[in-house]
């Protein structure tokens, strides 16, 4: 999890921030389509709903600590329910990721040098959760990206949250409650959207498009470094990453017709500087 200032505070509290419907008991196999990194697969559905919209990302590159934390805070938000018209909180509703909570310490980056902290991996959770509130063509009311592009999303498709400032918020804009599913997958981390019924938009079934544009590059620049002088740094501090500034678009499609084109946000990622080893 990459922080935002110096906001990743305490506490993770068992109430959840949207009244919580009951769980089904039976469930189907519906068409689940997941997206992630060029995935596509089915999932089960619950009985009597629909899956709006689904995304997963990739755990199997994190630590196992950020592993445990992304799924804990996953478990926080699963088979939360939220009401038509209310708003979606993801600070307030995993609540913190404190080590009296049950999260553990995990490699979180500060300017691209990473730092053991309590709740690292929890953005992993926020990003997966934020990919799905796009596809699913619910207004997103509060986002903030890393100052660097993270590994486990495409740039511009990531959602960075620090307790209790930095947060992921969207409003249910349908007149039917949602229902989230926020679980791991294997190697993955998956949220499905479900709802008893699917949008329309003038009498007819409304799609989403979500398409990100490259707007700028920025080579990495070299750093000398001594042997055995440095704080642990990332792989890709060691490597070298380019920055760049990327756009994100929002499409809605009835049939095949563009009903509606949405600019989502423009963000800029900061390049990573490239070790080169120096002798003292």
């Amino acid at each position: 999890m990459n922080t935002i200032g110096n906001q990743v505070k305490n506490s993770l509290g068992k109430r959840r921030a949207c009244p919580i419907s009951g769980r089904e008991a039976a469930t189907l196999f519906g068409a689940a389509l997941l997206l992630t990194a060029g995935l596509l697969c089915l999932r089960p559905a619950t009985l009597g709903t629909r899956t709006l919209a689904a995304y997963a990302t990739d755990l199997s590159q994190r630590t196992p600590h950020q592993r445990f934390n992304a799924r804990r805070a996953a478990a926080a938000i699963d088979g939360v329910t939220v009401a038509p018209g209310q708003v979606f909180s993801f600070n307030r509703t995993v609540r913190g990721w404190s080590a009296d909570q049950g999260f553990l310490k995990a490699p979180v980056s500060y300017d691209g040098v990473l730092v053991d902290d309590y709740g690292g991996g929890v953005c992993e959770t926020s990003t997966t959760v934020y990919n799905a509130a796009l596809r699913a063509g619910l207004p997103i009311l509060e986002r903030h990206a890393h100052t660097f592009a993270p590994s486990y999303a495409p740039p511009g498709r990531d959602a960075a949250v620090a307790y209790a400032g930095v947060d992921l918020r969207f409003r249910n804009s349908y007149a039917w409650p949602l229902t989230m599913h926020v679980r791991p997958e294997g190697h993955r981390m998956v949220c499905r959207i479900e709802a008893a019924r699917a949008p329309t938009l003038g009498g007819g079934k409304v799609r989403v498009l979500v398409r990100s544009e490259t707007l700028d590059r920025f080579a990495a620049t070299p750093a000398p470094v001594r042997p055995g002088a440095g704080a642990r740094r990332s792989r890709w501090h060691l490597l070298g990453r380019d920055g760049v500034r990327v756009a994100v678009y929002r499409d809605f499609y009835e049939g095949d017709r563009c009903v509606r084109r949405e600019a989502v946000s423009d963000d800029t990622y900061r390049p990573i500087s490239r070790a080169e080893w120096t002798m003292p």
